[in-house]
């Protein structure tokens, strides 16, 4: 694969043989995407909960309420997502994530639950844009962890933000030698400082993701969010495991 740092590689997701092939890619990439993991219905269900509560907090539908409350009340759009994150169909996930990993990659080894996030993704905001960086480094407790990102109401671009990785970065283990910049916000960004010679070494991918598909990392991979050059919200869910 050939990349730039302004030209990244689109990759859609596909589907595999076996679990076999998913975790050779995986282990090899330090990332597999997945084509329609997440049935329409599921998707359907989680849309129509995060209405539900949108409603109830500001008597709008999620993605207006979003637009809306980001340039009127961001306080009330941080509860908004956190109501969001702790509906029954959003945690629900958290039991087939948690048992299509250990079919991946053939472990009982118990999983411990670091969280689930929505991240709502309103047009044209750069709070939640952030550098490259490795989630490991936010989780230093554990050695292995695993992240599940799936599109929720649109599907997922580069027009729209979506996640860019430097692939097969993952075999570089956890950086230790990094940058800590402090957002606005309170948010922590923490970027190795070789991060240049890092982006010309490894390849740059955005991942296109169409709703139901499932993208899953390594906690180790180098990755960045792009910002939303659209109208539409960018909503997307977000999972993260450790293996004990």
């Amino acid at each position: 694969m050939i990349s730039s740092k302004n030209t990244p590689i689109i990759v859609n997701a596909k589907k595999f043989s076996s679990n076999k092939d998913i975790s050779a890619h995986y282990k090899n990439h330090g990332w597999v995407s997945l084509e329609k993991f997440i049935p329409k219905k599921i998707i359907s269900t989680l849309e129509s909960d995060f209405d539900k509560v949108a409603l109830n907090i500001c008597g709008l539908r999620f993605e207006k309420a979003v637009i809306y409350l980001n340039k009127r009340n961001k306080d009330k759009l941080y509860r908004l997502c956190a109501d969001v994150e702790k509906t029954s169909s959003h945690m629900y996930l958290i039991k087939i994530f948690n048992e299509k990993y250990k079919k991946i990659f053939n472990k009982n080894h118990p999983i411990i639950n670091l969280g689930q996030f929505v991240l709502p993704g309103p047009p044209a905001d750069k709070r939640l844009v952030y550098n490259f960086h490795q989630e490991s480094n936010y989780y230093k407790d554990y050695n292995t962890t695993a992240h599940f990102h799936f599109p929720i109401f649109n599907n997922a671009s580069l027009q729209n933000g979506a996640m860019s990785v430097l692939s097969k970065s993952h075999k570089l283990k956890r950086i230790r030698e990094n940058k800590n910049h402090k957002k606005r916000g309170g948010f922590l960004s923490i970027v190795p400082k070789n991060l240049n010679k890092l982006i010309d070494k490894y390849s740059h991918i955005t991942f296109d993701l169409k709703l139901g598909d499932l993208l899953l990392f390594d906690g180790n991979l180098i990755h960045k969010s792009n910002p939303n050059k659209t109208k539409k919200c960018r909503v997307i869910g977000i999972h993260r495991i450790a293996q004990i």
